[in-house]
C-alpha cells in the first residue's frame, strides 16, 4: 500500500520537477537523471590499502561479497576510475576474466548466478595520485608547515576513484578497512578498531570494521600524525583527532559534541546508532565537513584560538551539529538517489538550527533560521531558481546549493509550524524508525507524516518541494477610525506558472493597542488567493501591527505600515526578527526621526543580530546624525555587532571615521573587527591610509588569514597606485589561501581590460588548491573577458574533476557570453581601459 502511494506522489511530482523553471540552473548538458539499475546487492566490502604517502600512491585489494538480484547474472559491473594493474579473483582465488576501460570494471563469472546466490570478488589494483576520492596532503617549499596527511571524500560519486563499488546512494553494505601506514601515523575509519598490528619495516596496519550497512560514499579513511582526544556519551566513545599542538583548538571547536549527541538522540527517538563517533580535523579539507558513518571528517580551518572563539565557535559548533545530525539523516537512512538529497542535507541543516535553539536559546535560533532564509533568497535572486527535488543535473554536485541546504531547512521549519511541535516530533520519529537502515524518497516522508499524524500534506510538499520559488507578499494596512476597524490587504505578487505556485499558507497577524495580553488580538488566516482582504474590529487604533509575528514563513515581504508602528515594533516586539524588520524599514525611510529611533534602539538592544541590522540601517542613511550614532557605538561589546558598526562607518567616507578605523584595524581584540576596519578604511578613499593597509597585508597574522583578507579588500576599495600589481602578487602560490582568494576576487573587480590580471586568473585555474581554482574560475566570469572562454569551456567539460569546477566554469561562461551579447558581440576584454 505504501509503495503504491509513494509512486503516486513521487513519480508525478518528480516528473513536474524535471522541467527546470530557470535556464540559469539547467545549463548546457543538463538532463534528467535516475538511480542506476543494480544486478547485485552488495553485502560487505573489505578494503585493504598500503599507502605510500611520499609517492601519493596506494596498493589496494577490495573484496566484495554480494548477492544476485535475479537469475542468470553472468557479469558484475563496478564503478572504478583511474585504477592501474587491475587483477580480479573469485571466491576460490581463481583469476577471473574482466574488461576495464579506466572507468568501469566488468567481471565475467565462471558460471551465472541464480537469484539470491552469493559470491565474492577480489580486485587488486594500484592508485597513483588519484584525481578524486583519495587525497594526499604534503608539505612543499611554498608551504613547509603543511602536515602530511591522506583523507578520502566519497560524496557525491567519488568513492569509485579509490575503490570499486556500485557508487550510488541506494547501495548499502557493511564495511571493513585495513590501512597500512608508517608507524608514527594514525589511521581513522568507520566503526570499531579491531586491531593495530605491526606490518614490518616500520609500518603498522590499522583494522576498522562497521557492522551497520551504509552507502559506499560514506566509507572513509583519514591518515595523519594525529593526537587522539577522548570523550564519551552514555558509553559511546567520542574521539577527536588533530595534528599535534592543536588539542586546545580542537576542544574549542567541537567540545559540545556529547551535548549534541544527547540532543539528537532525543529528537530522533533513536539512540546514537553506531559503536563510536570520531571527528578528524583534516588539512586542506575543501569540503567543509563530511558525515562519514561514525567518523566525520572536518576542515581544520574551524580549529581556532581563544581570540577568535566568540565569532568562530558558533560556526564550528554548527558544523559539528550538522555532520552529527547526518548520522541519522543521511547515514542511518539515505536518499535513494541525489534528486532527493534534501532528505540528507535539509534535515542536517535544520538539525544544526534546532541544536542552536537547544544550546543558545530561542533568539539565536530565530537568527539562524533568518540567515538560512536570506542565503536562499540571495541564490534565488542572483544565481537561479529550481525546485528542491529535481532530477535535472549534469553532476550531482549541481544540487548541493542553497536550495538544498537552507531553503530545505526553512521548509522543514514551516512543516513544524503546520504540524505543531508534538506531531512534528512524532512524524520524524516514525519516519526514522520505519526506514531505519534503508533508502528513502520524499514520498516516504509524506506517507510517514500521514501515518503518524493523519495529516495529508501533499499540497504542502507539492508547492514547497516539487515546485520552485516562494511567496512574495505585499501587505497594506490602514485604520478606519469611524468603524474602528483595522484593515489588512495581502497580495501574492510572485509570477506564477507551471513551476511557481500560487501558495496556500497559514498567516498569523497580531494587533496590539497597549501593553499586556488583554490589549492584543492575534488572528489566524489562510492565504490561498492572489489578493485577500481582512478587517478586525478593535477597541482603539493599534499601536503595533505584527505580520507573521513568530516568523515561520519563508516569504519576501513588502509591508506598508505608518512610521510610528515601525518605531513601536523596533522597541517593543519581543521577537528579534520583528525588531530586525523594523530596523530595515526605518533605514529605508531615512528620516531624521528614523535616525533618532535607530540610535536609541542601538544603545538599548542586547541581541547582536539586531544590533547588526540597526547599524547597517544607520550606514545606509549616511547623515551626520547617523555617523554620530555609529561613532558612539564602536565599543559595543559583541564583536559581531561591533563589526557591523565598523562596516557601516565605511559607508560615510568621512575623515572623522579614519582615526577610529585605524585604531580598530591595529588594536581591536577581534580578528574580524580588525579586518572590517581595514575594509572600511579603503572605502574612505583617503590615500593616507594606504600604508596602514599595506602593513597589515605584510604583517597581520590571524585565524584563517582573516585580517589579511580585510587588508586585500581594503586596498582594492582604495584603488591606490600599484594596487593591481599588489593583488597579482598576493595570488601567488605560497601565500595563505584565504587572502589569495580575496585577491582573485578583487582582480576581477579592478582588472577588466588588464592583460596581466587575465593571465593571473587563468594561471590560478590550474592551482593545486581546489578552493583557489574555484575562486579564479568565478573571478573570470566576473571579469567578463572573452579571451577566457577556451579555458572555461575546457573546464566546463572536463572529466575527473570536482563537480563544482564544472558548474562554476559553466556559470562563468554564461556570464561572459551574456556580457558579450549585451555589448553587441564586441570583445570587451580587449577594449576596456585597465584601472590602476
Amino acid at each position: 500500500m505504501d509503495y503504491c502511494r509513494r509512486l503516486d506522489l513521487g513519480d508525478e511530482a518528480l516528473a513536474r520537477a524535471t522541467v527546470a523553471p530557470d535556464p540559469r540552473y539547467a545549463l548546457a548538458g543538463t538532463e534528467p537523471r535516475w538511480a542506476p539499475d543494480r544486478t547485485f546487492d552488495t553485502l560487505h566490502i573489505r578494503l585493504a590499502l598500503d599507502l605510500d604517502l611520499r609517492a601519493r600512491a596506494a596498493t589496494a585489494r577490495c573484496t566484495t561479497r554480494l548477492r544476485a538480484f535475479r537469475d542468470g547474472v553472468g557479469e558484475l559491473a563496478f564503478d572504478a576510475v583511474g585504477f592501474r594493474r587491475v587483477r580480479v579473483r573469485g571466491a576460490t582465488g581463481r583469476r577471473l576474466r574482466h574488461r576495464y576501460d579506466g572507468r568501469r570494471l566488468v567481471v565475467r563469472l565462471p558460471r551465472p548466478l541464480a537469484a539470491g546466490q552469493e559470491t565474492e570478488v577480489s580486485v587488486d589494483y594500484r592508485l597513483v595520485r588519484p584525481r578524486l576520492g583519495l587525497w594526499f596532503i604534503r608539505p612543499d617549499r611554498a608551504y613547509p608547515r603543511r602536515p602530511t596527511q591522506a583523507w578520502t571524500q566519497g560524496q557525491d560519486e567519488y568513492a569509485r576513484y579509490w575503490f570499486p563499488c556500485h557508487d550510488a546512494p541506494h547501495e548499502r553494505a557493511t564495511t571493513e578497512l585495513l590501512a597500512t601506514i608508517p608507524a608514527d601515523f594514525v589511521a581513522v575509519s568507520n566503526g570499531r578498531l579491531l586491531a593495530r598490528r605491526r606490518a614490518g619495516r616500520g609500518r603498522v596496519t590499522w583494522h576498522w570494521r562497521l557492522a551497520v550497512p551504509h552507502a559506499p560514499y560514506l566509507v572513509t579513511l583519514a591518515v595523519g600524525r594525529f593526537r587522539e582526544l577522548r570523550d564519551a556519551w552514555r558509553g559511546i566513545p567520542i574521539t577527536y583527532y588533530c595534528e599535534r599542538g592543536r588539542e586546545a583548538d580542537m576542544r574549542r571547536a567541537f567540545g559540545k559534541t556529547p551535548k549534541a549527541m544527547a540532543f539528537f538522540s532525543r529528537l530522533a527517538g533513536i539512540r546514537y546508532p553506531y559503536e563510536k563517533y570520531a571527528q578528524v580535523a583534516a588539512a586542506d579539507f575543501i569540503y567543509g565537513g563530511m558525515e562519514n558513518t561514525s567518523a566525520t571528517t572536518q576542515t581544520d580551518t574551524v580549529l581556532h584560538d581563544a581570540r577568535a572563539h566568540v565569532e568562530v565557535e558558533p560556526l564550528a559548533t554548527g558544523l559539528m551539529a550538522h555532520e552529527l545530525a547526518h548520522q541519522w539523516f543521511g547515514d542511518l537512512l539515505t536518499c535513494r538517489d541525489w534528486s532527493h538529497a534534501w532528505l540528507n542535507e535539509s534535515f542536517a541543516t535544520y538539525g544544526d538550527a534546532l541544536f542552536v535553539e537547544h544550546d543558545r536559546g530561542r533568539d539565536e535560533f530565530a537568527v539562524e533560521m533568518w540567515q538560512n532564509g536570506r542565503a536562499y533568497f540571495d541564490e534565488d535572486r542572483e544565481r537561479y531558481r529550481r525546485p528542491i527535488v529535481t532530477n535535472l543535473w549534469r553532476t550531482p554536485s549541481d544540487l548541493f546549493d542553497r536550495h538544498l541546504y537552507e531553503k530545505g531547512a526553512c521548509v522543514l521549519h514551516m512543516l513544524r509550524h503546520v504540524l505543531g511541535d508534538r506531531d512534528f516530533r512524532r512524524a520524524i520519529r516514525h519516519y526514522l524508525r520505519k526506514h531505519r537502515g534503508g533508502s528513502v524518497e520524499t514520498a516516504d516522508l509524506v506517507v510517514a507524516i500521514e501515518e503518524a499524524t493523519g495529516r495529508n500534506l501533499r499540497r504542502f510538499f507539492d508547492q514547497w518541494v516539487y515546485k520552485a520559488g516562494h511567496p512574495e507578499l505585499r501587505v497594506a494596512y490602514w485604520w478606519d477610525a469611524r468603524t474602528r476597524r483595522a484593515h489588512v490587504v495581502v497580495r501574492q505578487t510572485q509570477k506564477t506558472g507551471d513551476d511557481v505556485a500560487l501558495f496556500a499558507l497559514p498567516l498569523e497577524l497580531e494587533l496590539a493597542w497597549g501593553r499586556g495580553a488583554r490589549r492584543r488580538k492575534r488572528v489566524k488566516e489562510t492565504l490561498d488567493q492572489k489578493e485577500q482582504r481582512f478587517a478586525y474590529r478593535l477597541p482603539r487604533e493599534p499601536e503595533m501591527v505584527r505580520v507573521d509575528p513568530d516568523h515561520w514563513l519563508l516569504a519576501r515581504w513588502e509591508i506598508g505600515l505608518p512610521a510610528p508602528l515601525w518605531r513601536a515594533q523596533l522597541t517593543r516586539d519581543g521577537h528579534p526578527l520583528g525588531r530586525i524588520r523594523a530596523a530595515q524599514t526605518l533605514g529605508r525611510l531615512g528620516t531624521a526621526e528614523a535616525v533618532a529611533w535607530l540610535a536609541a534602539a542601538l544603545r538599548r538592544e542586547r541581541v547582536w543580530a539586531v544590533q547588526v541590522e540597526i547599524a547597517t540601517a544607520l550606514g545606509q542613511i549616511r547623515s551626520e546624525a547617523a555617523l554620530a550614532a555609529l561613532l558612539a557605538a564602536v565599543r559595543v561589546a559583541d564583536p559581531r555587532a561591533r563589526r557591523a558598526v565598523v562596516r557601516a562607518l565605511g559607508e560615510f567616507r568621512s575623515a572623522r571615521a579614519v582615526p577610529v578605523l585605524t585604531r580598530l584595524g591595529r588594536e581591536d581584540p577581534s580578528y574580524f573587527v580588525a579586518a572590517e576596519a581595514l575594509r572600511a578604511l579603503g572605502r574612505t578613499r583617503d590615500r593616507d591610509v594606504a600604508p596602514v593597509l599595506r602593513r597589515a597585508l605584510r604583517e597581520a597574522e590571524s585565524w584563517n588569514d582573516t585580517v589579511r583578507v580585510g587588508a586585500v579588500e581594503g586596498l582594492a576599495e582604495l584603488g591606490a597606485d600599484g594596487t593591481l600589481a599588489t593583488l597579482r602578487a598576493r595570488t601567488r602560490y605560497g601565500h595563505p589561501h584565504p587572502s589569495r582568494m580575496a585577491a582573485l576576487r578583487m582582480l576581477a573587480r579592478l582588472g577588466r581590460g588588464d592583460r596581466a590580471a587575465l593571465a593571473t586568473l587563468l594561471a590560478r585555474t590550474r592551482d593545486a588548491n581546489l578552493r583557489v581554482q574555484l575562486a579564479a574560475i568565478g573571478a573570470l566570469g566576473q571579469l567578463g573577458d572573452d579571451r577566457a572562454i577556451p579555458r572555461l569551456e575546457a573546464l566546463a567539460e572536463a572529466r575527473d574533476v570536482d563537480g563544482r569546477i564544472r558548474r562554476t566554469a559553466a556559470e562563468a561562461l554564461r556570464a561572459i557570453r551574456g556580457d558579450v551579447e549585451r555589448a553587441g558581440a564586441r570583445p570587451r576584454g580587449r577594449s576596456v581601459r585597465p584601472q590602476r
